[in-house]
């Protein structure tokens, strides 16, 4: 079947082609009642408007694109849906890519979303230097580029994420109040949110006089597959626990993939969870109070970076000639902790 155009939808109702394409785009200049008319022909046609022509007329394709890590991590799949439902309701479409947590795979998908005209980018880095030059020259010369979460301070945009320092120190802190002062911290080898969250560890446990203990910080390869990322984890975990006078009794973890994961990981090795090792950690997934121990968590609140991300990309759209004198800020927002069996010890 041919493609509808707007031409021929303009002839079958007699009308102009600029009073339909007013019409089927909201135009306060044509009647509600034109507008139903012209709507209801063109669905019933089955017209779908040439997004080329749009973009060449207006300037813009009312898409935006978003580049995270992992689309299966529950942080990330939450993200996604706020996205969605605050981008259409300012009639903006989104593409959707994944790096892998790979410099290269983000460096592919970068290019492939301004090979389709996108409006904007909103990203959260592959790790803390990933693409910054590229990013840097898109972002002043070709179109807007929003940080969330992963945040690389080199790139002049809005960042958007949760305290990071903050919620290191409140995650580390509940732990201390339960009498665990051996705690070992998870971290991303070269994720952007490391370095923040690793310094409100270390401060929480200086304000309480426990002495930094350098085997305690342990790095994981995001680029390593599950099985290898799983057998490397468990190694070090084990490693840790083999002498009782220097084995830890807290684990936090400071990445959603790393919290997740340890649980299976330390039934593996048959570690008690909490009697022998108290877990906390980044976790949006929904079925942390399903899991055994029921999993102590921070949750971050994907409604409100989504909110952020879409509301502060679209101003940088809209003022396009004057992107260069904007005073751009690091929104900080709350996370929450949410405690359960795996940090309980009264039970």
């Amino acid at each position: 079947m041919n493609k509808v155009t707007l031409k021929e939808l303009a002839k079958v109702l007699n009308m102009s082609v600029s009073t339909v394409s007013k019409a089927l785009n909201d135009s306060h200049e044509i009647s509600d009642a034109t507008k139903k008319i012209v709507k209801k022909f063109a669905q019933e046609r089955n017209y779908q408007p040439n997004p080329l022509a749009k973009y060449l007329k207006l300037g813009r394709s009312n898409s935006i694109g978003v580049i995270l890590p992992s689309i299966g991590n529950p942080f990330h799949s939450q993200i996604i849906e706020n996205l969605h439902n605050y981008a259409s309701q300012h009639n903006f479409n989104l593409i959707i890519m994944q790096s892998k947590d790979s410099e290269e795979i983000e460096t592919k998908a970068i290019k492939a979303l301004l090979n389709q005209g996108i409006d904007g980018i909103i990203i959260s880095p592959a790790h803390e230097t990933s693409n910054i030059e590229l990013l840097k020259k898109i972002h002043e010369s070709t179109c807007p580029v929003i940080i969330f979460d992963r945040i690389n301070y080199d790139l002049d945009t809005y960042k958007i994420g949760v305290n990071n320092f903050q919620s290191g120190f409140n995650a580390t802190e509940e732990l201390i109040k339960g009498g665990r002062k051996k705690i070992v911290i998870l971290c991303g080898k070269n994720i952007g949110v490391t370095k923040q969250r690793l310094a409100g560890y270390e401060e929480a446990l200086k304000r309480n006089s426990i002495e930094v203990n350098q085997n305690y910080i342990v790095y994981c390869n995001y680029n390593n597959s599950f099985e290898e990322f799983d057998n490397d984890l468990k190694e070090k975990i084990a490693y840790l626990m083999q002498d009782r006078a220097t084995a830890p009794n807290a684990i936090f973890g400071t990445t959603d993939t790393l919290t997740t994961r340890v649980l299976g990981i330390l039934a593996d090795l048959e570690i008690q969870v909490p009697a022998e090792l108290a877990v906390i950690g980044f976790a949006n997934t929904e079925i942390a109070n399903s899991l055994n121990p029921a999993l102590s968590t921070i949750r971050q609140p994907t409604a409100e970076i989504a909110s952020l991300s879409i509301e502060m990309l679209i101003k940088l759209i809209a003022n396009k000639k004057n992107r260069s004198q904007i005073d751009f800020q690091e929104f900080k927002l709350d996370s929450s902790i949410q405690l359960r069996k795996s940090t309980d010890l009264s039970s």
